[in-house]
């Protein structure tokens, strides 16, 4: 944690002919050094976390989940379906603990490949069978022989499954590779333990079940299978349907290792026999057999097979390598090509993510924190996928809002997401930009909730929030990457109705919030029909103006007059901090003193969440969303920000509270029974004060950057940032309900609050399924995202108009994080990093390192000594940069 006051120097000190050093610090940007990741802590009871042969965070699941009294999901209505997430830059599947994979498409319309649906013989793929002189095996988890021994990985990009009998062994691996390619491999290697030699056919498997997803499933049409015999490859392309007259095909191909014969019907593989034992394979021949075509709207029989002959000698193995996925007729060849020449894909793969994921070294006590940081990067990252119609990649928000309903949505989602990408793939930043302007129209900006498939809009009623995530993530990626050339791209506003360059994207944005939205009599902005980021709150709370959206364009229109100071244009500047300070001062009239509630709340306060009509809604409890953004925009005095994060330990972490304090997030409102609040809306719900209750990652991401920022001004912020921090990972859900899997490897949106009964569940209880509708649980970006968000905003980095200032507010004076763009390291008497941006000059504002006064401190630009003076207790300084360079900068003690 950081006290600017080190310094008592006031005013502007030069430095430059004072301080020397002899040595230069080592450049942080070449360090190679790995965190340790090997603890276990936050494993649940499901199974262990684990450090994989490539030294990346691995979840080996151990329960069987057919006979465990754990499997049960609550949040899936009892279904013990339990899945990881595989993924690369373009495509996602499902790796099921029952053992089989499911491939989802998002290039056109929103659907699945190969979905399990176990009454229509069809059953994912990513597994197969073994007949070795007529003893057949499958490698299905669920199908296993008896007496046989299994390992299931969920691991960075792959699902690895083995499977160990007497005299054999089989180990294969489901993976997306690192990139941009619509495939996922397969790798299968088996391996003759016994003494006498083994002969036989391996089978691989792959299904044909394309399903557009939208809370139930439709069944997309499709061709007859096609065998192409000098590529070995089976493909199938599919119909048209709806506006999709363009649609890939789904394909499999053996790539390394022979095929004497293949199947593509299930009526032929499976025949009379069952999902452990098809007749075809327990025949040991598959027939070349070819499906009938299936029109849109029926079950198809469509799947693709391999038989490939094998023969061992005793202590020899085999591996044979597959591909599964879907592309057009023109790219397939060219794709399998890459990976046909290539037999250590998943090395190099691995190679790859271990070279992105973060780096953060946290101290002793923290290295499940270190591995949980780099699963969040490998969850987030592997969560994008591409849509053609857009021609950009987008980081949907995932889990059941994506898989369930079908929906890309809501707006705001992906441009949270894609705030940690600023610094680890600004590439996929730019591109969610991108992506989301081009969902404005030309006329009056209002920007739909959400898309389907081929970018057309989904609106559920308007929202009065949604102009300010654009706003906010542009201006946070231009001011941090530098790359304000990005501002002049022209970009297509929807439905290809004219382009606008980016910056004017923006404006229109800025205008539609300010003149079509508008603000209500209090000075706030007007609710839409759905409301703000809380969905339904004009609906259930009843609410005409937020006070949370006033809070964030108090916040984010400063910022992005900082760029349009960068692009000279200074009228624009001028509209947007007259806007933000009358923002400002509408939010500082907005705060409620706790002893006008309840005389016990004396020394309390917080920031009123808005009016319904005349009545303010806010003045009898305290509700989190305006609170982080009304203290980051500055409208609290030292005291009240004192009061709030004061109101917020008491009511939301619940210190004090009836069943508190939290063992995860803070709630989102108090609970109906605190009796020291005095509000209830209607309906009740979760009992919470407000609707809809519960413990948001997104609401306490932004709330853990706030208390951040009140180092120096409230006593103990910083250790209260780091607190809502670890309580808001996944490890801390898994050790405080260890027998609850949704929150062990991923989670939903939300939790519930320490009030609620029980406490252990999570999301929003839409998509649990029943009967023949299957539920969705886990796999929302929000927790991984936020983490690493507040990971840089602990660091204490934050981009300004002319560089960076970095104050870091973690808990110890000994640390080392490093993104693929930026890096910051302290440990005594050295404080230095490294930044990558578009290039030229900046201006570096540096809290000197703990026990070193500012007037004494060495300044280091890429490994020379520059000259510094001290501004308000930081060293000043200039650091040349390069694109696409890291730029190294340190400031050391004498």
């Amino acid at each position: 944690m950081r006290r600017i006051a080190v310094a008592t120097i006031a005013g502007v000190i030069s430095l430059s002919a004072v301080q020397s050093a002899s040595a230069a610090p080592a450049l942080l940007s070449r360090e190679k050094s790995a965190p340790d990741i090997s603890s276990t802590y936050g494993s649940g009871s499901f199974g262990q976390w684990m450090v994989d042969s490539h030294k990346l965070p691995a979840y080996r699941y151990e329960i069987d989940e057919l006979t465990s009294p754990l499997a049960p999901q609550p949040e899936l209505s009892g279904n013990v379906n339990a899945w990881s997430q595989i993924g690369n830059d373009r495509v996602v599947a499902d790796a099921s603990n029952h053992g089989y994979s499911q491939l989802w498409s998002q290039d056109r319309l929103y659907q699945w490949t190969n979905y399990y649906d176990a009454e229509h013989s069809h059953y994912a793929g990513g597994f197969g069978y073994l007949n070795l002189e007529g003893r057949v095996i499958s490698t299905l988890y669920d199908d296993r022989p008896a007496g046989a021994s299994t390992q299931r990985v969920f691991g960075v990009g792959y699902y690895e499954k083995r499977t160990t009998l007497t005299g054999l062994s089989e180990q294969d691996r489901v993976y997306a590779p690192f990139g941009d390619d619509s495939l996922l491999l397969h790798d299968v290697t088996i391996k003759n333990t016994s003494k006498k030699a083994l002969s036989g056919s391996y089978f691989e498997y792959w299904d044909v079940n394309p399903e557009i997803q939208g809370i139930t499933q439709f069944a997309r049409g499709y061709q007859s299978p096609a065998w192409d015999p000098q590529t070995s490859t089976l493909t199938v392309a599919q119909l048209p349907y709806d506006i999709d007259t363009e649609p890939p095909s789904i394909f499999a191909s053996a790539l390394q290792g022979p095929v004497s014969a293949y199947d593509t019907d299930t009526s032929a593989f499976f025949g009379s026999g069952t999902r452990a034992a098809p007749a075809a394979v327990v025949a040991g021949q598959l027939a070349d057999s070819i499906a009938p075509p299936a029109a849109n709207g029926s079950e198809g029989s469509a799947m693709l097979a391999f038989q490939s002959p094998i023969s061992l000698a005793p202590g020899a193995k085999v591996t044979l390598r597959y591909a599964y996925g879907y592309g057009h007729p023109e790219a397939i060849h060219a794709m399998l090509a890459r990976y046909r020449a290539s037999s250590t894909a998943f090395n190099k793969s691995e190679a790859q993510w271990a070279k992105w994921l973060p780096k953060a070294e946290l101290g002793s006590s923290y290295p499940w924190l270190s591995r949980e940081l780099e699963w969040d990067a490998y969850t987030l990252r592997s969560d994008s996928t591409y849509e053609e119609c857009a021609g950009h990649h987008i980081l949907s928000q995932g889990g059941y809002y994506q898989y369930f309903f079908g929906e890309n949505e809501a707006f705001r989602d992906p441009l949270q997401h894609a705030l940690p990408m600023v610094w680890s793939d600004p590439a996929l930043a730019r591109d969610v930009i991108a992506y989301s302007a081009q969902e404005q129209p030309a006329v009056g900006g209002a920007i739909p909730y959400g898309m389907i498939g081929l970018c057309r809009r989904f609106d559920l009623g308007t929202s009065d929030d949604l102009d300010q995530w654009l706003l906010w993530l542009a201006a946070e990626y231009a001011l941090s990457t530098r790359d304000f050339a990005f501002l002049s791209q022209q970009l297509p506003y929807y439905q290809g109705a004219g382009s606008g360059t980016l910056w004017e994207h923006l404006k229109l944005a800025f205008h539609h919030q300010e003149e079509v939205i508008g603000r209500g009599p209090h000075g706030e902005y007007i609710t839409g029909s759905t409301g703000d980021w809380n969905d339904f709150s004009t609906e259930f709370n009843q609410m005409s103006e937020s006070n949370l959206v006033t809070a964030q364009a108090a916040y984010i229109y400063p910022r992005l007059a900082l760029v349009a100071d960068r692009l000279g244009d200074a009228a624009f500047a001028g509209e947007l901090r007259a806007a933000g300070a009358r923002d400002e001062a509408v939010v500082a009239g907005q705060f409620v003193h706790g002893e006008s509630v309840t005389p016990a709340d004396a020394g309390l306060g917080w920031f009123a969440r808005g009016y319904s009509g005349t009545s303010q809604l806010g003045s009898g409890a305290i509700y989190v969303e305006p609170q982080p953004w009304a203290l980051l925009a500055g409208a609290a005095s030292a005291q009240q920000a004192a009061e709030v994060v004061a109101a917020y330990r008491r009511f939301l972490v619940g210190i004090g509270a009836p069943f508190g304090p939290t063992q995860i997030g803070a709630a989102m409102a108090p609970g109906s029974t605190d009796p020291g609040a005095d509000e209830q809306n209607e309906p009740g719900l979760n009992n919470s004060r407000e609707f809809p209750g519960g413990a948001w990652f997104a609401l306490n991401g932004q709330m853990t950057w706030a208390l951040a920022a009140l180092d120096g001004i409230v006593p103990e912020a910083a250790a209260d940032a780091w607190d809502e921090f670890t309580r808001n990972t996944l490890a801390a859900h898994a050790t405080a309900f260890p027998d609850h899997w949704d929150g062990v490897i991923s989670v939903d949106d939300e939790c519930a609050s320490y009030y609620q009964s029980p406490p252990s569940g999570c999301g929003i209880g839409l998509a649990t399924g029943a009967g023949a509708v299957n539920g969705y649980d886990t796999q929302i970006m929000h927790q991984p995202a936020y983490s690493l968000f507040d990971l840089v905003k602990l660091t204490g980095v934050e981009a300004t108009g002319e560089g960076y200032e970095v104050v870091p507010h973690m808990p110890t004076s000994t640390f080392d994080v490093r993104l693929p763009e930026l890096g910051l390291a302290e440990q005594p008497g050295l404080l230095r990093g490294y930044v990558t941006t578009s290039g030229g000059s900046v201006t570096m504002r540096v809290a000197p390192p703990a026990g070193v006064a500012a007037d004494q401190a060495i300044a280091w630009a890429n490994g020379a000594q520059v000259p510094d003076t001290v501004v308000g207790g930081l060293v000043q300084f200039t650091l040349p940069t390069k694109a696409g360079a890291a730029a190294d900068w340190a400031v050391s003690g004498p």
